[in-house]
């Protein structure tokens, strides 16, 4: 299992990576955009979904490959006094 703050970072620096190279595609839009600018889009989203994973397993939605699933509840069971 990776540490929390690793996964922090990686996924904040993806994330931004990906966003920035989005945004500089985009603005260099033109005639055969797809053509030439394709695959750097598709690397843009890439690093952008692979970003939001790595948050949102550090955030604890979304289970680490590898790691054992932990079975929690959603909710917190009632227990009540058995003693009455």
């Amino acid at each position: 299992m990776l540490p929390r703050w690793f996964l922090i970072l990686n996924g904040m620096a993806l994330l931004l990576l990906g966003v920035a190279l989005a945004a500089l595609r985009l603005r260099e839009a033109g005639p055969r955009w797809v053509v030439r600018h394709g695959a750097g889009f598709l690397w843009a989203l890439l690093c952008i979904a692979v970003g939001l994973a790595q948050l949102l397993m550090a955030a604890g939605v979304l289970d680490q490959p590898g790691s054992p699933r932990l079975r929690r509840p959603l909710r917190p069971t009632v227990q009540f006094p058995s003693d009455r």
